[in-house]
């Protein structure tokens, strides 16, 4: 009897411990991390838009029947590269569904989907 309370007392306190340590591993992965160098400069490339600035190739592209679930939050123009002379502008849109769930997407001035 005692040795089985004993047991019984180790497994308690073992996965009071892995919950604790669960906790503190999901606090630290929510918070926000040092922006790189790289992440600066990519945000100096972007310049936030209104939807109805995008060119019309793109604006036909956010019609298709992937995208009729999803609204339009947020439009960036990013600058292309300097450093590649055949580089175009790119346009980067986030999206918000009614579960509130998020999504981003590139497309080019045609219209396509750039990864």
């Amino acid at each position: 009897m005692k040795k089985t309370f004993v047991f019984a007392l180790a497994v308690a306190s073992f996965s009071l411990l892995n919950l604790e340590a669960k906790a503190q591993t999901d606090t630290t992965q929510t918070t926000q991390e040092p922006q790189t160098t790289q992440t600066l400069e990519q945000d100096e490339q972007k310049q936030a838009i209104k939807e109805d600035e995008l060119p019309d190739a793109v604006k036909e592209a956010l019609k298709s029947d992937a995208l009729k679930e999803w609204t339009v939050s947020e439009v960036y123009k990013v600058a292309p590269d300097a450093a590649d002379a055949e580089a175009k502008a790119t346009y980067e849109v986030f999206f918000t569904n009614a579960e509130k769930k998020q999504a981003k997407a590139r497309f080019d001035e045609t219209g396509k989907v750039v990864k």
